[in-house]
C-alpha cells in the first residue's frame, strides 16, 4: 500500500513538472491583474495571425489564428519590437486559449453580410464536390469565415453548401457552418 502511495506522489509531481501546450485562462505575467475583456473582434490577416505566449516576435507561437476568426481582446495594448501587441483570448477545441498578437491585424475583418463561420471543433473539410466521395481540397480551422454562394445539394445523406474561400469554390457540410 505504501508503494502505491509513493508511486502516486511521484507521478503527481512529474505531471506538475511537465510544460503545458498553452497557458490556461487567467492573467498573463506581462498583463498584471486579470484583464477586463472587451468586445469580440475578428482577425484581419489573410495569411493568418500568430498567437504568441508573450508580446514579442521572439516569443513562442501557441498556434496561428485564421483570417476572420473571432478573438476577445483584454486590457490595453503593449509595445515591443516596434509593434503594438494585444492580449486576446480565443475559444478552440473546447477550451479558451490566451496569448498576444499584433494589434494591427485585429478589428477590420468583421464577418461580412452573409458570411458563414466554421463551427466544427476539429476543423471543416472543404471538398471539390457535394459528397464524401469527392477529394478534400483543404481543411479550415474552427472560426474561419467563408462566403456562401446560396447553392445547396444533398449527397451521401448530408446537406452540402457551396462556399467561396480564398477566391475558390468548394463544398462544405452545412451542419458545420453558422451565420457569422
Amino acid at each position: 500500500m505504501k508503494t502505491r502511495a509513493a508511486l502516486f506522489i511521484v507521478l503527481a509531481l512529474a505531471l506538475l513538472a511537465l510544460p503545458g501546450p498553452a497557458r490556461a485562462a487567467g492573467a498573463h505575467p506581462d498583463v498584471g491583474a486579470p484583464p477586463l475583456w472587451g468586445s469580440p473582434t475578428n482577425v484581419a490577416a489573410p495569411a493568418g495571425l500568430r498567437l504568441r505566449v508573450g508580446p514579442g516576435l521572439s516569443e513562442p507561437i501557441i498556434f496561428v489564428l485564421a483570417h476572420g476568426e473571432t478573438v476577445t481582446p483584454g486590457g490595453a495594448p503593449t509595445w515591443n519590437d516596434g509593434l503594438s501587441w494585444t492580449f486576446v483570448r480565443v475559444y478552440r477545441w473546447g477550451r479558451w486559449y490566451e496569448g498576444f498578437c499584433a494589434s494591427r491585424y485585429l478589428g477590420t475583418a468583421s464577418g461580412a453580410q452573409g458570411s458563414l463561420r466554421v463551427v466544427a471543433p476539429a476543423g471543416l473539410n472543404l471538398r471539390w464536390g457535394p459528397g464524401t466521395g469527392y477529394g478534400v481540397a483543404r481543411c479550415l480551422p474552427y472560426g474561419t469565415l467563408v462566403r456562401p454562394t446560396g447553392i445547396y445539394q444533398w449527397g451521401d445523406g448530408v446537406r452540402w453548401t457551396q462556399v467561396q474561400y480564398g477566391g475558390h469554390y468548394y463544398w462544405a457540410a452545412a451542419s458545420w457552418l453558422r451565420s457569422a
